[in-house]
């Protein structure tokens, strides 16, 4: 069938050899979009795509099955990379798998894929988010599938990925082919949320005035924590709109003046201006900074090091952790897929509320048969002696400041930099608390996350919920942990592999494969 028939145009066409091989490049007849052939061999077709003044740089790829001729391609690959300047995806039959959960059956060759990982690493390439099935190919033998791999896949570099942050790869029904059909989508519709909950800013702190401001909304709450937060909250939102301000537009404005400046120092001498200069540069920088920390603090990464000014790679990783993170689509309970936003929430919450919700009857257990850990009288006082203004602090510090945000949407490092404003209040409140057992059932407020188990997560059952808790109810929990510490190893049996330092749950598959060697002897 010729493709005009089908409303497509042939931009660039490699007939097969044989039964092997063969791309077609097709584009429809009524799009108006320039592209034009960059390179191609045998198993490769690189073009760009022009809209406006950008450009963007792709590549189908049909690998060899002949696994000795794949390197080839991926030298030839690595090659035209160091030419291409623009976002740059590749799509296709890659032919190779990359780890050992990408097939199901037959043997995973590490040799092979260590080969096609430096190729992505040395072309800095990552992996699209997919949608629709975990594997692209599949071998049956008389209708029983006995082998599977993903072995059709997308590729792009960091540039592509930022300029299409909300693009991902579907995979399609297979009908007549072992291979199933990949469709690119570049987002969709918007998602159906609610309205966007408050996220402190850890580059507000750099900020001259924001200190003042949370001092004087703290002072103005009559030592309760909570409405003090609240404050803080709506009085933090009005000072980012109407002084702290859009840091990128800041920026931008930042580096006109001072190309500006420069233009005109290089004509005229200028004291003035040179500390005009100055002055800008300064800003300048302190405007970097603030960057940097506005993406560290999205980007959620805790390896890098702060401090390297390198918000390209932030940016990049909080794009990467948000596609990672979406939800397409997912396979609903009656067997159904569905990637209405509003369905899928719906069915989240019915989901959840029927795993976390107690249905069974209360049942009152008898402990009083056998014998029970004890506790010694020094042991005793430790737990129930006054909390003190160092343990609560202690507590603080032992947290992570950029964590995910909270229900009240404070960090950790909210508290930490402003304790000397904040410190009193949060003390009596966790005084209290362990006092008259007793806080305000706001504090304990959680939000509930979905953290995918698997890399193509289809149904509810592959999330992991994690909870997210505000940070003073964590430091209430975090007294009670330190205090229990040093007490546990009288409390806990030495057969119980978990909650002590030093004991894991692996122990017990290595004491089993002793005992089961030993039993064989």
């Amino acid at each position: 069938m010729q493709p005009l028939c089908l409303g497509y145009t042939p931009v660039h066409i490699i007939e097969a050899i044989g039964h092997s091989g063969g791309i077609w490049l097709l584009k429809q007849t009524a799009t108006t979009t320039s592209s034009t052939i960059l390179h191609h061999n045998q198993y490769s077709i690189t073009f760009s795509i022009q809209r406006g003044d950008a450009y963007t740089t792709y590549t189908c790829v049909y690998a060899s099955p002949n696994h000795t001729m794949r390197p080839n391609l991926w030298s030839y690959l690595t090659n035209i990379s160091h030419n291409i300047t623009s976002p740059w995806m590749l799509i296709g039959d890659f032919n190779e798998t990359l780890i050992p959960s990408d097939q199901r059956g037959g043997i995973f060759h590490q040799n092979r894929a260590a080969l096609f990982s430096n190729f992505m690493n040395n072309c800095n390439l990552l992996d699209l988010s997919t949608t629709g099935g975990r594997f692209t190919w599949h071998h049956n033998h008389n209708g029983i599938r006995i082998l599977s791999k993903k072995l059709d896949r997308s590729l792009a570099n960091v540039d592509w990925h930022i300029t299409f942050p909300e693009a991902f790869f579907e995979v399609l029904c297979r009908l007549h082919s072992d291979h199933n059909p990949l469709l690119l989508r570049f987002g969709g519709l918007p998602l159906a949320r609610g309205p966007r909950p408050f996220c402190f800013e850890a580059a507000w702190i750099d900020h001259n005035d924001y200190a003042e401001l949370v001092s004087q909304s703290w002072s103005s709450s009559n030592h309760n924590t909570i409405a003090a937060l609240k404050k803080v909250e709506e009085n933090s939102i009005i000072f980012n709109k109407e002084i702290f301000k859009n840091i990128f537009k800041r920026k931008k404005n930042v580096e006109n003046r001072l190309k500006g400046v420069q233009n005109y120092l290089e004509r005229v001498d200028s004291v003035r201006h040179t500390l005009l200069e100055k002055e800008l540069q300064n800003e300048y920088n302190h405007i970097l900074f603030q960057e940097e920390m506005l993406w560290y603090q999205k980007s959620c990464e805790k390896w890098i090091k702060f401090g390297d000014k390198n918000t390209s790679f932030f940016h990049a990783q909080t794009i990467i952790r948000r596609k990672n993170n979406r939800i397409h689509r997912l396979q609903l309970p009656n067997g159904t897929w569905s990637s209405d936003d509003s369905i899928l929430q719906a069915e989240a919450q019915k989901n959840f509320k029927n795993l976390l919700a107690n249905t069974q009857p209360h049942q009152n257990h008898s402990f009083n048969f056998g014998l029970h850990p004890t506790i010694d009288e020094p042991s005793k006082i430790s737990l129930t002696c006054p909390i003190t203004k160092t343990e609560v602090f202690t507590a603080l510090n032992s947290m992570q400041p950029y964590k995910a945000p909270d229900p009240d949407g404070f960090h950790c490092i909210f508290f930490k930099q402003y304790w000397h404003i904040v410190g009193d209040d949060i003390f009596c409140l966790v005084h209290s608390a362990f006092l008259n057992d007793h806080f305000d059932p706001e504090i304990s407020n959680t939000l509930i996350a979905l953290i995918p188990k698997i890399d193509t997560p289809n149904k509810y059952k592959d999330f992991r919920p994690i909870s997210l808790c505000n940070i003073v109810y964590k430091i209430i929990t975090k007294v009670l942990v330190h205090r229990l510490r040093p007490i546990l190893n009288n409390i806990i049996g030495p057969y119980q592999s978990s909650f002590l330092p030093g004991r894991g749950t692996f122990d017990n598959f290595i004491v089993l494969q002793e005992i089961v060697h030993y039993m064989r002897k």
